[in-house]
Order: structure tokens, then sequence, then C-alpha cells
């Protein structure tokens, strides 16, 4: 990404749950109190009159998500189903004990604010590039937020950000989420990602990962060239992929043992079927895991 200014995925994904929100169908999977921190980040930033404008009109909204099917169909639903995936086990983690929560990448995620605000006890971090971290903390600061760290993880590595805060400690049961983030690492990056986090006692990993196309690439299925385009322009192209087969194997001789994972046919029946969406086109490449340093 850019050193200058926030990430172009992170915006990206943040007008996709807005959009969301505005849709019937849909807005029953967006993550319920995400929408106004997410305005407040949004307006922060500026530069987005015309998002603003197009939401407050159903005929720009059908051509925003007519533009969605048309580039990359169902990545919408994607992002919405993968974090409420995501938030599932980092809940179930804290109801068993976890009393640390780290986000990796966070992005402009409001996950660790709102968890933030239900379980009170626990210690919550961001660790994320400063040029996307620092808006987003301007724009929550006037209310309860987790500590935020920055940290450019493509050159440093979480342990060694995390050590540098007193109220992080190592000894205490940890869960980690890396959500749309160690694609953008080449193999050798998330192996030492990866191995240092392994190094927490009795801590848990919720992530998500691609899964590589017929050519090897790390993508989605069936989206427009012009998505690597724009990736590649935004300085944020995709790099790492693996086959879930292998993530297993992967996994072990870093320090992880895989407990749980999901592509598409899980989510659908996981998260769209109690929600009676079970038919809702979902882009695929991308998949979703649970793995912790214990068997």
């Amino acid at each position: 990404m850019r050193a200058d200014r926030p990430s172009s995925t992170a915006r990206l994904i943040a007008r996709c749950t807005l959009l969301a929100a505005r849709e019937p169908r849909l807005n029953r999977l967006v993550p319920v109190g995400c929408v106004e921190p997410l305005e407040t980040i949004l307006t922060s930033i500026g530069g987005g009159r015309w998002f603003d404008f197009a939401l407050r009109h159903s005929s720009l909204r059908a051509l925003l998500f007519a533009s969605e099917r048309a580039v990359l169909p169902g990545i919408i639903a994607h992002y919405l189903v993968r974090k409420r995936w995501l938030e599932a086990h980092a809940t179930a983690a804290l109801a068993d004990g976890c009393d640390q929560l780290v986000v990796l990448g966070a992005g402009f995620d409001t996950l660790a604010f709102r968890l933030h605000r239900s379980y009170p006890t626990v210690r919550f971090f961001e660790l994320d590039h400063p040029a996307t971290q620092h808006p987003k903390a301007a724009a929550l600061s006037t209310v309860p937020h987790p500590t935020f760290l920055p940290a450019d993880l493509a050159h440093v590595l979480p342990t060694s950000v995390l050590q540098s805060d007193p109220s992080f400690d190592p000894r205490r049961r940890t869960c980690f989420i890396a959500e749309g983030l160690l694609m953008y690492f080449s193999d050798s990056r998330v192996r030492e990602i990866l191995s240092d986090l392994a190094r927490h006692p009795d801590s848990t990993l919720a992530f998500s990962f691609m899964a590589p196309d017929a050519d090897g690439r790390a993508a989605f299925r069936g989206g427009s060239s012009a998505i690597g385009a724009w990736l590649r322009l935004r300085r944020e192209p995709l790099a790492w992929a693996l086959p879930p087969a292998q993530l297993a194997a992967f996994l072990r001789p870093l320090g992880f043992h895989l407990h749980a994972s999901a592509g598409v046919a899980e989510l659908r029946t996981e998260i769209l079927a109690p929600s009676g969406l079970s038919s809702l086109p979902l882009a695929e490449g991308e998949h979703l895991a649970l793995a912790a340093t214990s068997p």
C-alpha cells in the first residue's frame, strides 16, 4: 500500500458494508453496531461525497450493486460472511477464557471496537500501518476503543510491536485475528508472522487466506481483470495463496494446529442458511480458518 494514505482496500470494504446496510437482504448480515463508527471514520478521511450522495438514492445504490455484479459478483456478501465467521470464532475464544484480542492489519474493521464494549475486562489491540490506523484512531478517539499500535507488518513482527506496550501481557491467553491480511505478503513473510504468533502460549488465530486459481495465482474466481490492475495501481496486489487441503500441513511446523476451516459451502451452511439467505451469491477464492497452538 502507499505509505502516505490509508489502504484503498480498507476504504472499499467499509463502503461495501455501508452499502449493504441499505439493502434489505444484505443488511441482516451487517455486524451490529458497525455503521456509525464506519461513517465516522470515512467522514474523517474525506473525499467520499459522491458515495454519500449515492447512499441516499436508491437508483444510485442499484447502480453500485450492478457494478459489483459486473466486476466480481458476490464480493459484498463475501465480505459480510467473512466478518460474521471470524467474529463468531473470536467471541467463542473470549468466552473460552482468552482475555486479550489482537487484530492484525485491522483496516477500518470495527470488530475490536464493538467487542471492547461487550467485554470490558478483555484487553483489545489493533496493529496496522500508520497511514491507515492514524485516521481511524483520530476518528474514534472520543469513545472507548482498543489500543492502537502502529505497525508495518511487512517489516516488523507482531510480537515486537506488542511488547512495546506495557498493557500487553504475553503470558495471557490471546486471540489473534488476521482478516484479509496474509494474502498481501510473500510465503516466507507469512511463515515468519505465523511463527511469531505461535510463540504466545495457548493462543488462537482466526484468519483468511486465498486459494490459488487454475494458474496458481492469488485471485477471486470469475472476477474482472480490472481487479488485479486496480490492486496493483493502489500498491496492494495479492501475493500469497495456499490450497486449502495443504493448510494443516502448512501450519503444523509453524506451531499451529488447524481446528476449523470454511470455504463457500461451509459459509453458506454456517452463516447464510440460518439467516434465510442460502441462495445468495458469494465470491469464491478466499477461505477462512481457525488454528490454535494447542491440538
